[in-house]
């Protein structure tokens, strides 16, 4: 997850190296390998499956012989994380800026931040349950929305297969009405109904794609926030929900998009060659 500022860990650190996916669910399976790109040491499941999925099937792996001996700052649990100033490396995110709606170390608020609106982190968090339940009602809303974006592009899928079948059927009727000197016409026929097809349910396959990923990112970042709000972790809720407020924006404007940019042209059907039937003299239309 990103966070405005860098993590800083503690020196007690499990030598142990683990599967951080799993972790996140409470479990502690041993790292069987570990993803570049991620920066995440894997169990052996997670690790077989780590590239089947589009968002990470491009990922570098590494084995376990390959693999980082040591937790990269991923790894560690929230208690050890200190979230640091981007500008300043050595500073701790101590102030909020309402006016560039920003975390900010002391520094920042002392060069850049002199006429804002600053409040100091610790005298605020504690006043985040309100904004954390309406933020959470709205991940999930995000996440509900996604999931029946999912149906939706599953029955439309079946009903897109139903409908080329549909007219598979209409041209091998047609075609038996007439003679085989139609097999060039119907070959064509074929390949724009395939075209058609292949197209559609390719749109319903991007919202499907693009709404697990939304509605994965989202229960991460809600699992997350909702264990800072069990474990009154005041400071670092208030700046993980700082940031992610812009981010459930964005998301669900990009939702909205990908729906938008994926709409179909609606049913369709096999309609035949009035003319050929009449230069054919097949009077059973």
């Amino acid at each position: 997850m990103e966070v405005s500022g860098k993590f800083g860990v503690s020196s007690e650190q499990d030598s142990n190296l683990y599967c951080l996916p799993c972790d996140r669910d409470g479990l502690k399976e041993p790292a069987f390998g570990y993803c570049k790109d991620c920066e995440e040491h894997l169990c052996e499941s997670c690790y077989k499956h780590h590239r089947k999925p589009k968002p990470t099937m491009n990922h570098v792996l590494l084995d376990k012989e390959r693999m980082p001996q040591q937790l990269k700052t991923g790894n560690i649990k929230i208690d050890q994380i200190t979230y640091f100033c981007t500008k300043h490396s050595d500073k701790p995110l101590e102030f909020y800026c309402n006016t560039h709606e920003s975390n900010v170390c002391y520094v920042c608020v002392t060069l850049e931040h002199k006429h804002c609106n600053v409040e100091y982190i610790p005298d605020v968090s504690g006043n985040v349950s309100g904004k954390l339940e309406n933020l959470i009602d709205r991940i999930e809303t995000l996440i509900q929305t996604c999931k029946s974006n999912v149906r939706i592009a599953e029955t439309a899928t079946a009903n897109i297969e139903q409908m080329y079948t549909t007219v598979v059927e209409d041209i091998k009727t047609f075609r038996n009405e007439i003679n085989e000197c139609l097999d060039k016409m119907e070959a064509e026929i074929m390949r724009d109904a395939k075209s058609r097809t292949l197209t559609a349910k390719c749109k319903q396959e991007n919202v499907k794609t693009g709404s697990l990923h939304i509605a994965e990112e989202m229960s991460s970042t809600m699992s997350m926030l909702k264990f800072l709000g069990d474990e009154n972790k005041q400071n670092k809720l208030f700046i993980e929900m700082k940031h992610v407020a812009p981010q459930v924006v964005r998301l669900l404007d990009e939702e909205k998009q990908l729906v938008e940019d994926n709409k179909t042209d609606g049913d369709f059907i096999f309609i035949r060659n009035g003319m050929m039937l009449r230069q054919l003299k097949i009077t059973n239309l």
